[in-house]
């Protein structure tokens, strides 16, 4: 792509890290209450955004490197900036779905963090939402995580 060849490597560090749009933003629960009427809510966005953000700003000078040690997938990730290869990396375990596959995938994303892809998403407050489990496993969220966030940012809550 013509713009990654016309911005400075400070320029492309600014452009990787703008946040994603709200409605891109997709919510996990991390862990529900003992009765199961509430959920942690963890805001994340998924690989295919990471990548396309990537192609967006970095065109073809960007590559990866998966190599896996012990339970662990760690992920190098490796930005052409201003003509030298920048490389920064990160890991994370097998996941519940398919789960080699999770694990490249997060760590891919745990990786673009250090380039400030989707870090904006950590300094959201933890938030607690209302929501509906079967058989003590999350179902769906009954409140909008959006509207705890503005009310925990907020001083009127």
């Amino acid at each position: 792509m013509a713009k990654s060849k016309q911005l400075s490597g400070l320029d492309k560090m600014f452009e990787l890290s703008k946040p994603f749009d709200k409605k891109d933003i997709q919510w996990r629960v991390q862990r529900l209450t003992k009765d199961g009427t509430a959920g942690l809510a963890l805001a994340y966005i998924n690989v295919r955004q990471v990548q396309d953000r990537l192609n967006e700003v970095m065109g073809t000078d960007w590559q990866t490197k998966h190599e896996v040690f012990g339970a662990k997938t760690i992920c190098s990730l490796g930005l052409k900036l201003d003509g030298e290869w920048i490389w920064r990396s990160d890991g994370a375990g097998d996941t519940t779905y398919e789960a080699d596959k999770g694990a490249i995938s997060d760590s891919l994303k745990r990786a673009a963090v250090s380039f400030g892809i989707g870090r904006h998403l950590y300094d959201l407050p933890s938030v607690w939402i209302k929501c509906e489990t079967y058989n003590g496993k999350f179902k769906r969220w009954t409140e909008d995580p959006w509207d705890k966030v503005r009310q925990s940012n907020s001083d009127f809550s």
